[in-house]
């Protein structure tokens, strides 16, 4: 795990899913670890704030319909990357 979460950080890390260097599942693995990470401490920056909704939206990674098929498809991943990038929400 990263010492310091930043957006590059996780931009990275969706881009990895998207070229199947890391699979959902373990994608979804390192965000809940930022999560709660970033769950135990009193104080946030903005930054981490926005990083933080980032990862709990995200936890939807690995939602299966079926077996290998995910409800939300490669596009939407891109999509996330691009609003990330921005700094906008995902919803």
């Amino acid at each position: 795990m990263e010492s310091q979460l930043t957006k590059q950080n996780l931009i990275n890390k969706l881009d990895n899913v998207l070229k199947e260097n890391m699979s959902r599942e373990q994608f979804n693995y390192w965000a809940y670890k930022w999560v709660q990470n970033l769950d135990s401490r009193n104080r946030l920056s903005s930054e981490e704030d926005k990083l933080h909704e980032y990862l709990i939206f995200l936890l939807c990674i690995d939602l299966e319909i079926e077996p290998n098929i995910y409800f939300h498809e490669d596009i939407e991943i891109q999509e996330w990357i691009e609003k990330i990038t921005l700094g906008v929400p995902l919803t």
